[in-house]
């Protein structure tokens, strides 16, 4: 089942080295997603931007439709990834999963 966005803000988890934010399953919109998708796809979608969080969260929020598209196609594919965010699933999208 598709994930759909929350609309709620991304925000920067360095640990991670992503920008984190929240997509809901269709089948359980109770249950949130945590996606992460790395600083490194968000460079390579713009890599004319610097390669810094404050250009990571412009790309991000200039890209998010396509970015929530790859993340919801690589869910699809292959569900969740290990691990969780606040003991919710969570699905990290690389440079890989965005077309």
């Amino acid at each position: 089942m598709p994930l759909t966005g929350t609309g709620g803000i991304g925000l920067p988890n360095d640990r991670r080295r992503a920008i984190g934010f929240w997509m809901t399953d269709k089948a359980r919109p109770i249950e949130p997603v945590r996606v992460f998708v790395t600083y490194e796809a968000l460079w390579q979608l713009d890599p004319t931007h610097p390669q810094d969080v404050p250009a990571a969260i412009g790309i991000f929020n200039a890209n998010r439709t396509k970015i929530e598209a790859a993340a919801s196609k690589k869910f699809d594919v292959e569900g969740h990834d290990e691990g969780t965010y606040n003991g919710r699933p969570i699905l990290i999208v690389r440079s890989q999963d965005i077309p």
